[in-house]
């Protein structure tokens, strides 16, 4: 369904250029997620006359529309939404607690990709809208992937390198704990913030937990 959606869609999907404008010019970060999913909406009923359609003829018409309808809003929910608060110690002693998230779009197509981005402002609706655009991105270039996105809400700048790989480095355990990471299930990726130093620890600390052997 993804790849059927993908041509048409571009039109919905290429002006998420407004949506991501929304967070800088101050719109609060539900609005970026409504605005995501606003342009998906008008995708979708461009398409639903071409897909019912295309839908095998075994079933009546009313079936095909209500399958068509019902594939087109599964599609458009993130799949799994995974949020963690964990404690670290600051160089100075203090105890800080982190707050992250990752989200899977689509397992549609598995693996699912997407970066990791280190952000103060970043929110759990802010990763769903981001792993979603994701999905839609890959589908318009047929890439076999599904969307997925993370945000830890912090300011990097604001931390020691030695804080932010033990940031890092817990999140990723965080995420093999509850199987959001791995080459066959979930591939993190630098985004704001992070950098291949970050990617670094995470494939460590996946090899010193998972092992080499998947």
């Amino acid at each position: 369904m993804l790849r059927i959606l993908a041509p048409r869609a571009a039109v919905g999907v290429c002006s998420a250029r407004r949506c991501l404008s929304l967070k800088s010019d101050g719109g609060s970060d539900q609005r970026f997620h409504e605005t995501t999913e606003g342009f998906y909406n008008k995708a979708s009923v461009l398409l639903v006359d071409e897909l019912v359609a295309g839908y095998p003829r075994r079933v009546g018409i009313e079936e095909r529309q209500h399958r068509v309808r019902g594939i087109l809003n599964s599609i458009r929910e993130c799949n799994f939404v995974l949020e963690v608060n964990f404690p670290i110690r600051r160089d100075n002693g203090d105890f800080e607690i982190i707050s992250a998230w990752r989200a899977q779009h689509s397992l549609h197509r598995t693996p699912c990709k997407g970066g990791i981005r280190f952000a103060p402002s970043v929110t759990k609706n802010d990763v769903k809208a981001l792993a979603s655009l994701m999905t839609y991105k890959c589908a318009l270039v047929d890439v076999p992937f599904g969307g997925a996105k993370a945000g830890i809400a912090i300011d990097p700048t604001a931390y020691s390198a030695v804080e932010l790989e033990k940031i890092t480095r817990r999140f990723a355990v965080e995420l093999a704990k509850k199987n959001f990471i791995g080459p066959g299930v979930d591939v993190p990726a630098p985004d704001m913030g992070t950098s291949e130093r970050e990617m670094g620890w995470i494939v460590d600390t996946y090899l010193n937990t998972h092992g080499s052997s998947d």
